[in-house]
């Protein structure tokens, strides 16, 4: 009889079916506003009462999460092959916890399975809502928000022509576009929010237009406007420059109070004192309280360089020569007036700010930006003829890696498909590949460690694999110069110190080096130039 719950049609000559009913059969389906409206009534309430515990209060120290016994496997994976195994977590409010584990353990699955993006193959997870406790995964996505590399991989390769503003205030839905019109009351908690942040000046600019800093800090201020219970952070912090990293753990200590905050990190001395609890996930197992991290066992094969790097002549002129280069992008001037050479035996690290132009000045020099009218941009790349201005040469010869080229990668292809984009530098599979190219390729991946991958499909690898198999695809044009966009975020320890070496090995047989990253400890020791991008102006240093 409320007038608020809607009822089916009666059909002829029957009763009508109860909604309770109804609702009893697609509980899984219904989410915690739906399920409200339902109990308002003594009649509905005694169906749910079964399925549903007594409410418990949402206190600090009160049930928030029970994970029990629970294994899982990842969606697509014919072979079923368990990646959690018999996960027990019994989380309560106020724990604040830092999730310890080495490149492909498990942390991000974990996460994800706390937000509900994944279901339970054997055991189960209960979320503790103000409606009482729920198995549906609809509860874990009302309760918890979640920021993860996945998460920003997905903007960066939709290109969602949709503004900062526009993104944060999808928090309150949990969908990746905005598709309903919002109240004022939520513009002026995603205005408050950004204040807080100091990312104003960030609402009114396009997603695809922000650096990918400044893309982390929004999707931070994403999952923060909505004040959830559980605040799952999986790798945050990785892409802030220190100012914007202080500015979000500054917005995180004043929530803390009321969100419990579950972080993983590959640099634990930048997680705040706060969070200093700790569970260790090793190879997809949870280890008890109080254990700490194991040493990583082998993930790749022995490194031999041999025949990754071939010599070419010396050069006789600079590498990359730029001078008077002003970028535009969408009309927006993002480089003023850069003056800047590249001499073969050096190799430089590029410092700067979130949104200084980094990212716009690697893809310049990699062919994927142009130098507006009065500025010029010469190539010289010996294994490729010399002075060239041909793209399809200049692709080949000037290699850029980074986490964006890792995002655009949303196919299922195999890691030797992924190292045999590398002849064309295409992204995607286009052809058929001889079994001399496919030789090629497997022979790199042999010396960079990762031979062994060669038939699995990327979507199931780690991302210290990934990160190597992208070297390796870089590798198959033969470049004179590698250009290195933060390569080691989201790397643990021991994965950061064996790339960084593979880059050391590589800048002694001839290869130049542009890095990028905004943590001093993440450069190879083979670095001898710098320079700092401020504001699209490059000032050399060193």
């Amino acid at each position: 009889d409320d007038p608020s719950v809607s009822r089916l049609p009666e059909p002829d000559g029957d009763r009508p079916r109860p909604l309770a009913c109804i609702c009893l059969q697609s509980v899984r389906a219904a989410d915690s506003s739906h399920l409200s409206a339902v109990r308002r009534t003594d009649t509905h309430r005694q169906f749910y009462e079964p399925l549903m515990e007594t409410q418990s209060p949402l206190l600090p120290g009160s049930p928030l999460v029970d994970i029990e016994d629970l294994s899982l496997f990842l969606p697509g994976d014919a072979r079923q092959k368990m990646i959690l195994h018999h996960i027990d977590w019994h989380l309560c409010r106020g724990e604040h916890h830092l999730l310890l584990g080495h490149n492909g353990a498990g942390k991000t699955t974990l996460m994800r399975l706390m937000h509900g993006l994944l279901w339970p193959a054997e055991g189960r997870i209960v979320w503790h809502t103000s409606e009482g406790a729920e198995t549906s995964p609809i509860a874990g996505r009302a309760v918890s928000a979640l920021v993860s590399p996945d998460q920003q991989e997905n903007y960066q390769r939709q290109r969602w022509y949709i503004t900062g503003r526009e993104l944060l205030l999808t928090a309150f839905e949990d969908t990746p576009l905005l598709y309903t019109n919002t109240s004022e009351q939520r513009h002026a908690q995603v205005e408050d929010m950004a204040r807080r942040l100091r990312a104003l000046d960030l609402l009114d600019r396009m997603v695809p237009e922000v650096s990918q800093g400044q893309l982390r800090l929004l999707l931070l201020g994403r999952a923060l406007v909505r004040q959830p219970d559980l605040l799952l952070l999986d790798e945050c912090s990785d892409g802030l420059d220190a100012d914007h990293s202080r500015r979000f753990y500054e917005v995180l200590d004043s929530v803390r109070e009321h969100c419990t905050v579950i972080m993983s990190s590959h640099r634990p001395e930048q997680v705040p004192d706060w969070c200093r609890k700790t569970r260790v996930i090793h190879q997809g197992r949870l280890l008890a309280p109080g254990s700490t991290l194991p040493p990583q066992e082998g993930e790749y094969e022995d490194i031999s360089l041999a025949g990754a790097v071939t010599s070419a002549p010396e050069p006789s002129a600079p590498l990359l020569d730029v001078r008077h280069a002003t970028v535009f992008i969408d009309g927006q001037e993002i480089l003023h007036d850069v003056d800047w050479t590249l001499r073969k035996g050096e190799h430089w690290r590029i410092e700067g700010e979130n949104g200084s132009g980094k990212s716009t000045f690697l893809r310049l020099l990699a062919g994927d930006e142009f130098v507006a009218v009065g500025g010029t941009l010469v190539r010289h790349l010996p294994h490729h003829g010399g002075e060239t201005v041909l793209l399809e040469e200049i692709r080949k010869g000037v290699r850029l890696v980074s986490d964006l080229s890792q995002a655009l990668y949303g196919y299922s292809i195999t890691a030797l498909e992924l190292v045999c984009t590398g002849l064309e530098n295409t992204v995607g599979v286009y052809r058929d590949y001889s079994k001399a190219e496919q030789e090629q390729a497997r022979r790199v991946m042999r010396e960079l460690g990762v031979g062994h991958l060669a038939e699995r499909s990327i979507r199931l690898l780690s991302t210290g694999q990934l990160r190597r198999l992208f070297l390796a695809r870089a590798l198959m044009g033969e470049p004179d110069i590698l250009l290195l966009d933060e390569p080691c975020s989201a790397l643990d320890e021991d994965s950061r110190r064996q790339y960084l070496d593979l880059l050391d090995q590589l800048a002694a047989r001839g290869i130049s080096l542009v890095f990028v990253s905004h943590f001093e400890g993440d450069a190879p020791s083979c670095i001898n130039r710098r320079a700092r991008m401020h504001q699209g102006r490059l000032e050399i240093l060193a």
